[in-house]
């Protein structure tokens, strides 16, 4: 029972992208995975739909054939500028002395998107996209009570969905951290339930901090934390190394601390994309407008379940 349908997956992975799902600090959830995988043997690349103005940051080299990607190496790192991807590489290179960039894409709709992340897939011969999702709204499939913040979650889900590679996996990190967007978790175990019926739910791994993994992940999020105080910060990631600490119970309004929020839920991406109740119709969007007013015009049109609550 030790080994668990994500150890098959990913077995044969040479090339890796380990890829931010949502924008800004959802690429700090790559770290422990980064670590394992480097740890099997792989070459692990690093990219981030990113909230920052990259095009603006000293330091970003932007991709001459997809203008929405950038380079983002440590020397961009900035104490005046919004950009956690630059502070990440920079941890990464002192840490590990690693000279790898985290490659930036704009935030936009699909098609561009896309586009982007076939030129690195190509440039890099990855094997392997693992999509992180800092909280598990990308998991849901449009007809729930809530469905957080989709727009940057579905178009990284749908670009990805479009890539010709033999393995892609969605990890999701921080459950119950997004108490405060609504989210009902009764409905989200639902969905891994219909996820577990059609094979898709390949397991789960908790962030221990007494393991060499957990430590680079927690040491990755302070040290980011540490370099953008005043600016944007991650209430993701900040309760799940609340929970990793032990720390448990109501922590202010919409913070519910938990054993769940450190666990990894791993599932085979394109089920995930296959079984979503409107993802198809984003796949022609240019900018990231019109694919909020997709998501909106399609909510209004399902028949979106009523709140539901289990006792935990």
């Amino acid at each position: 029972m030790f080994a668990q349908p994500i150890d098959a997956a990913l077995r044969g992975a040479e090339n890796v992208l380990i890829a931010g799902c949502g924008g800004g600090y959802d690429v700090l959830g790559a770290v422990p995975l980064l670590h394992t995988l480097a740890g099997r043997g792989c070459q692990v690349h690093l990219a981030s739909l990113s909230f920052s103005y990259l095009n603006g940051l000293e330091g970003c080299i932007q991709c001459g054939a997809v203008p929405n990607m950038y380079e983002v190496r440590a020397g961009a790192a900035s104490l005046t500028e919004y950009c956690p991807e630059a502070w990440l590489a920079r941890f990464l290179h002192e840490r590990l002395g690693s000279t790898r960039p985290v490659w930036g894409f704009d935030k936009t709709g699909v098609v561009p998107l896309a586009a982007a992340y076939a030129k690195l897939v190509s440039d890099l011969q990855i094997d392997t996209v693992v999509l992180v999702d800092g909280g598990i709204d990308a998991l849901l499939r449009g007809d729930e009570t809530s469905i957080g913040t989709p727009a940057e979650d579905l178009s990284s889900l749908a670009a990805v969905r479009q890539l010709e590679v033999p393995r892609k996996i969605l990890a999701c990190v921080g459950l119950g951290a997004e108490i405060r967007d609504g989210i009902a978790h009764e409905q989200v175990f639902a969905r891994i339930a219909e996820l577990t019926r059609a094979g898709a739910f390949l397991g789960s791994s908790s962030i221990l901090p007494q393991t060499d993994a957990g430590r680079l992940y927690r040491d990755a999020v302070q040290y980011v934390f540490g370099h953008q105080q005043g600016l944007r910060n991650s209430h993701v990631h900040k309760v799940v190394l609340a929970a990793m600490r032990g720390d448990y119970g109501m922590d202010g309004p919409h913070v519910w601390l938990s054993p769940l929020l450190p666990v990894f839920w791993f599932f085979g991406l394109d089920a995930v994309a296959d079984s979503h109740l409107f993802l198809s119709r984003l796949r022609s969007t240019q900018n990231i407008w019109e694919l909020t007013a997709i998501v909106e015009a399609e909510r209004h049109a399902l028949a979106v379940k009523e709140r539901s609550a289990i006792p935990i």
